[in-house]
């Protein structure tokens, strides 16, 4: 038997229904790309095993490989926050599915289509994508 600071309860499976394009993908590249082994990222997409977290405010997190890697999208937001506190200090997790969209590294949450997962429109993301530092320090962008 295990120490009481050891024991893990047994994840529980979320129902994410059809699923989901995890949100602010443009701000989570740096995350997103640490999380990828070794001959991973090219292009080809990558089966994972996600967990939820609760966020600040209102938000839900989207956890990958134990880095915050994207957050759950309003439309069910008010679901898992509801499936997190029935789970308690279980895990909540779903299947899942690391792209590349042409432009950035997203997370599907749930089954996979048939088709793949479905394009992102303008204005999913909220946040900025951080600006490009060298040790920290920002540099600054040509585009504005």
């Amino acid at each position: 038997m295990s120490p009481f600071w050891r024991r893990r309860e047994d994840p529980v499976a979320a129902d994410v229904g059809r699923g989901f394009v995890a949100t602010e993908a443009p701000a989570m590249q740096a995350a997103l790309r640490s999380a990828l082994h070794v001959g991973e990222g090219k292009g080809t997409p990558i089966l994972a095993d996600v967990a939820f977290g609760q966020g600040s405010g209102e938000r839900v997190v989207v956890q990958w490989r134990n880095r915050y890697v994207g957050f759950v999208p309003s439309s069910h937001r008010a679901d898992l926050r509801g499936q997190l506190a029935s789970a308690g200090r279980a895990p909540l997790v779903a299947e899942g599915l690391v792209y590349w969209d042409g432009e950035w590294w997203r997370i599907w949450v749930g089954p996979v289509p048939d088709h793949g997962p479905p394009p992102v429109g303008p204005g999913y993301d909220e946040l900025e994508p951080p600006p490009p530092t060298i040790f920290g320090v920002p540099l600054p962008r040509r585009d504005r």
